[in-house]
């Protein structure tokens, strides 16, 4: 998959456009709308698959020395969102994440700004409480088989499917099959920034048809 494949959806309060795009445009433009990014790996077939874990909680990107993670109503209420678009693709989520064929994490951006290259470390690798590949097991790095290149900034939510089956003799590094980004969800209104985040994460599954049993 070529970065000009990663979709871009701009949706308007008032109307929807679709574009395909490489980066998200600045934010002063984007004050009044969001946007949603999915990128897929295009050889997994995800009828493979049959369970998922997702954690009970989002990490926190922001300013903080210490790790914290999100675990409020709010919180909740986009885990389920998740959770509900799974399970109507016909997977199954389990407690155990040892048991689990994919794993699912979520990270919400507070206030930084950090930048993912295709040819140069992820992000992540300087922050240094983000989801570890040692958190889904004994994994050494992380692997995208799909070119990614965009910045997230604040009011910013990262969602991935990780392959907990992949080979680990390769190197040992976690694969990530499916990637969705969704930015712009920062307003005066708690009320609106909750709306636009839940709409955003069933807009992100509507844009990979191809995730499914």
């Amino acid at each position: 998959m070529t970065v000009k494949k990663i979709h871009c959806l701009l949706i308007a309060l008032l109307g929807v456009a679709i574009a395909s795009c490489e980066k998200e445009p600045s934010t002063s433009d984007l004050h009044r709308d969001y946007l949603v990014y999915t990128a897929c790996d295009p050889e997994t077939d995800f009828a493979a698959f049959d369970t998922y874990y997702l954690p009970d909680s989002i990490l926190l990107i922001g300013s903080s020395d210490k790790t914290e993670y999100w675990k409020d109503e709010s919180a909740l209420k986009i885990i389920r969102a998740v959770a509900d678009n799974l399970d109507a693709r016909n997977f199954t989520r389990v407690e155990d994440k040892e048991a689990a064929d994919l794993g699912v994490q979520l990270s919400y951006v507070k206030r930084v700004t950090y930048f993912v290259g295709y040819d140069y470390p992820y992000w992540w690798w300087y922050y240094p409480y983000y989801w570890s590949p040692g958190y889904w097991g004994d994994w050494i790095g992380w692997h995208y088989p799909f070119p990614v290149y965009y910045g997230y900034t604040a009011g910013s939510l990262l969602t991935e499917i990780l392959d907990l089956e992949g080979d680990r003799q390769t190197g040992k590094k976690l694969p990530v099959l499916w990637d969705s980004f969704i930015g712009g969800l920062l307003s005066p209104s708690e009320t609106l920034n909750m709306n636009r985040t839940i709409e955003g994460v069933n807009q992100a599954f509507v844009q990979s048809p191809t995730l499914t049993k």
